[in-house]
């Protein structure tokens, strides 16, 4: 089986048929382009405006471990929202549009969305909203990104819904000024003429038709997600929680950074030889970009080693990530552009290591006692080559008992039999699972199935299987499973397996104990010694007139992998000295 690697993705136009019946949508399924995964985000931002000192907790209780709390800690750090009281956000309440109007209206500063100074717009319920929203209202109906409805009314308290706040973020976006990585990068524009690449919610058919495409596209770019793999609950009303998400969400698709600088990368997991995106964003008290900020960038396999006691850079022990000298600013060094920000593409070296990024004027060099250098550690790993086979079975187990559970792990790994978390390796398993009763008369019952497996995050699928004494009480009774993995593959590159299991380690034929190849087999046997292994402390000696000293050590384990005791164990040496 072949399958598609995952790699960056860029705003499609596709052609789509939406066919009006009144004022609803008769929606058709559109089959995703190359490059896009159906059922997949495929262009969120590559990077957050919520990192650094924008993830410092706020001090509101009633929201510390849920699921907004890093939301909710950024956008108070943004001054877009704050708590109801001192301590207490109130995450469950509802969001009404004269809050909505304000959030984003705030929001509006970081984002780079230029705002009406005298919004010129007619609403004719305006006394009805509170008067600190009155000029937010105005100003978000201006550039229609909540406009009002018909009459001019704006109706501040009704709740917004699901499909409202789709529809508000897709044209903030509009107007907002995108930043670095933004629709998952290199895009400049707010690509508003894209039709989404895949159908995912099959509850938004009666919503009206900007709404179905903000929501569409705010799915594609990261930003709204469904209240289940197939709904997205478009009436369902907005709370404070809900917002703070939504919201930081889409500002990773905007200018917005923290206050000084800030460091982010695409990956902090790569392979060896694998580029990332680098991004640097520079930005005043007042969140606005600094233009013409010289960036220096630098890296190190040990961070322990790379500072002196004076707060310098160990320049033997740094490598630098750009152009110039390390840890020092010079006219190599690259600057920031009008957006306040400084990226790049970056392939980190064959070993796991930690960059940093600081800026100043030419001729600066690096003290970490007097210069903010926010830093990212990367881990990078060699890249996968084989599907390693092992059980949780004992060592020197040849069986296990009836009632055992036995679990069996494919796992991605390097030449050097590392793990390495490699999401979407297909292969396929072929299992034979065999029970003899031992009954005079009685058949041994078998049963055999394949299947395909892909690998998990972590590079990995793991199998359980355990059989039950058929004669509970009778001895003589026995079982045996085949489970046999065949060779994986991910894009081009071929995986072969490699069989780590228990009876492959111990080079114990299967057809010793049962009648069958297997890679387990139960019994009720009474415990026997099976296996004597022998260990010492010391593997190598160094020569020398005085001779060396060593501990060897003897287990004796049954065939189910357990320690046998009490049973005399003679050593023997044909060392004249010993």
């Amino acid at each position: 089986m072949l399958l598609s690697g995952v790699r960056r993705r860029s705003w499609l136009v596709a052609a789509a048929v939406l066919g009006l019946v009144g004022s609803l949508l008769a929606v058709g399924v559109v089959a995703p382009p190359a490059g896009g995964a159906a059922g997949e985000a495929d262009n969120e931002a590559q990077f957050s405006a919520c990192v650094g000192p924008a993830l410092e907790s706020q001090g509101l209780l009633d929201v510390v471990g849920s699921f907004a709390e890093d939301a909710v800690n950024c956008l108070v750090h943004y001054k877009v929202t704050t708590g109801r009281t001192e301590d207490t956000y109130d995450p469950g309440a509802p969001v009404t549009r004269w809050q909505m109007a304000l959030f984003l209206s705030r929001a509006a500063v970081p984002a780079g969305v230029p705002l009406a100074a005298e919004p010129t717009v007619e609403i004719t319920d305006l006394e009805s909203a509170p008067e600190l929203s009155r000029e937010a209202i105005r100003q978000m109906a201006q550039l229609e990104i909540m406009p009002p409805y018909q009459g001019g009314v704006f109706i501040p308290g009704r709740d917004v819904s699901r499909a409202d706040m789709a529809f508000m973020l897709d044209a903030f976006l509009a107007n907002a000024r995108l930043g670095t990585g933004a629709f998952g990068g290199d895009v400049t524009e707010y690509p508003d003429d894209v039709t989404p690449d895949d159908e995912v919610f099959g509850d938004i058919g009666q919503v009206t038709r900007t709404q179905y495409s903000a929501i569409r596209r705010m799915f594609e770019a990261g930003v709204a997600r469904g209240t289940s793999d197939e709904a997205f609950s478009p009436g369902g009303l907005v709370t404070r929680a809900q917002m703070a998400v939504f919201i930081t969400r889409m500002l990773a698709h905007t200018a917005a950074r923290p206050e000084g600088i800030t460091l982010q990368l695409s990956e902090t997991a790569v392979t060896t030889g694998e580029s990332v995106d680098l991004a640097v964003s520079v930005r005043g008290t007042d969140l606005m970009a600094l233009t013409d900020k010289r960036v220096d960038i630098f890296s190190a396999t040990e961070p322990d080693d790379a500072f002196g006691e004076d707060g310098r850079c160990a320049v033997d022990a740094v490598e630098a990530v750009i152009a110039g000298m390390k840890c020092e600013i010079d006219f190599n060094d690259e600057s920031t552009d009008d957006s306040g920000d400084y990226s790049t593409s970056w392939t980190p070296g064959a070993d796991s290591l930690t960059v940093w990024a600081w800026s100043g004027e030419v001729g600066d060099r690096f003290d970490s006692d007097d210069v903010t250098a926010p830093s990212v550690a990367v881990t990078v790993t060699k890249p996968g080559v084989k599907l390693k086979v092992t059980d949780d079975m004992p060592a020197n187990a040849t069986a296990a008992k009836f009632g055992a559970s036995v679990v069996f792990t494919v796992q991605v790994v390097d030449a050097d039999g590392e793990a390495v978390a490699l999401k979407d390796v297909a292969f396929s398993a072929q299992v034979s699972e065999t029970v003899d009763s031992g009954a005079e008369g009685v058949a041994p019952v078998a049963t055999s199935y394949g299947r395909s497996y892909k690998t998990d995050d972590d590079g990995k699928v793991e199998f359980t299987f355990r059989q039950n004494d058929p004669r509970s009480g009778e001895r003589g009774d026995k079982a045996w499973l085949d489970l046999d993995i065949f060779a994986g593959k991910l894009d081009d590159d071929t995986f072969e397996v490699d069989d780590k299991t228990t009876l492959e380690m111990a080079g114990v034929s299967a057809e010793d104990a049962s009648e069958a190849v297997a890679a387990v087999v139960w019994l009720d046997t009474v415990s026997e010694p099976s296996v004597l292994k022998l260990s010492q402390a010391v593997e190598y000696h160094e020569a020398s007139d005085t001779g060396a000293s060593n501990t060897v050590t003897a287990v004796l384990t049954d065939q189910y992998g357990d320690p046998v005791p009490r049973r005399v164990v003679e050593f023997a040496s044909d060392d004249a000295e010993g």
